[in-house]
C-alpha cells in the first residue's frame, strides 16, 4: 500500500519537476537575452558618443585647414579649389589632393561621397577606411607607418582610430553678412570589429579673409539613419 502511495506521489512530482526545469531554463534564456540587449545598447551609445567627439575634433581640424587655405590663396594668388580637366586643386574627385603637403581626404563634392570606394595601388578601399584616402584624427600606437590595416585589437579596444573626409560645398558661402566657406565633414568611428562602425556628418561654416579662424557647425546627422 505504501509502495503504491510512493509511486503515486512520484508520478505527481515528476511533472512538477519537469515544469520547474522548463521555467528555470526559460528564465535563464530571458535573462541572457536581456543582458545581451543591454550590452548592445551600451555599446551603441558609446559608439555614438565616440562619433560625436570625433566629429568635434574633425571640425577643429577643418578650421586649421581653412586657415591654411586662406594663407595659400593670399600667397600663391589663388590655388583652384576643385581640380578638373583644366588643372589640379585642393579638393579632387578622388579625394587625393594634388597640392604638395596636403594629403588625402579633401573631396570634390558629389552625392553620398562618403559611401564611395577608391582604387589605390591596385586595390579598392572604402573612402572612410584606414586604407582609403581619408584623414586620420590620431596616430595608432605600435602600427608600422607603411601599414594601413589595423592590428587585431584586444578586448575593449577599437578596431581603428577615427577617419574623416572633408568636402567643400561652397567656397563663397555667406552667413550673417560674413564671407566664408561651407564644408561637409564626414567622420567614421569603429567598435571592436571592422563591421561595428558608425558614420556621422556635419555642415560646417568657416570664415574667409580676416575671419578665417572663425567657424561653427550648422547642422549634423547620422547618414545611415537618414536613408
Amino acid at each position: 500500500m505504501r509502495a503504491r502511495r510512493r509511486g503515486a506521489v512520484l508520478w505527481l512530482i515528476l511533472p512538477l519537476l519537469s515544469l520547474l526545469t522548463v521555467l528555470a531554463m526559460g528564465s535563464a534564456r530571458s535573462v541572457a537575452v536581456e543582458q545581451r540587449a543591454t550590452r548592445n545598447l551600451a555599446e551603441e551609445r558609446a559608439l555614438r558618443l565616440a562619433a560625436l567627439q570625433a566629429l568635434r575634433a574633425a571640425e577643429r581640424r577643418t578650421l586649421d585647414l581653412n586657415l591654411r587655405f586662406e594663407d595659400a590663396l593670399t600667397s600663391e594668388a589663388g590655388i583652384p579649389w576643385q581640380g578638373d580637366a583644366r588643372g589640379l586643386g585642393w579638393f579632387m574627385p578622388d579625394c587625393l589632393s594634388a597640392v604638395a603637403g596636403v594629403g588625402y581626404g579633401l573631396c570634390a563634392t558629389e552625392p553620398d561621397v562618403w559611401r564611395r570606394s577608391v582604387q589605390i595601388n591596385g586595390a579598392r578601399w572604402p573612402l572612410l577606411h584606414p586604407c582609403g584616402p581619408s584623414r586620420g584624427l590620431e596616430a595608432t600606437p605600435g602600427r608600422p607607418p607603411a601599414s594601413c590595416l589595423p592590428a587585431r585589437p584586444r578586448a575593449g579596444q577599437r578596431w581603428s582610430s577615427p577617419r574623416y573626409v572633408l568636402e567643400l560645398l561652397n567656397p563663397a558661402f555667406r552667413i550673417a553678412g560674413v564671407d566664408g566657406r561651407l564644408y561637409r565633414v564626414s567622420v567614421r568611428v569603429w567598435g571592436e570589429s571592422e563591421r561595428d562602425m558608425l558614420t556621422v556628418q556635419s555642415w560646417f561654416w568657416a570664415g574667409a579673409g580676416a575671419q578665417a579662424g572663425r567657424g561653427g557647425r550648422l547642422n549634423w546627422r547620422l547618414p545611415e539613419e537618414a536613408q
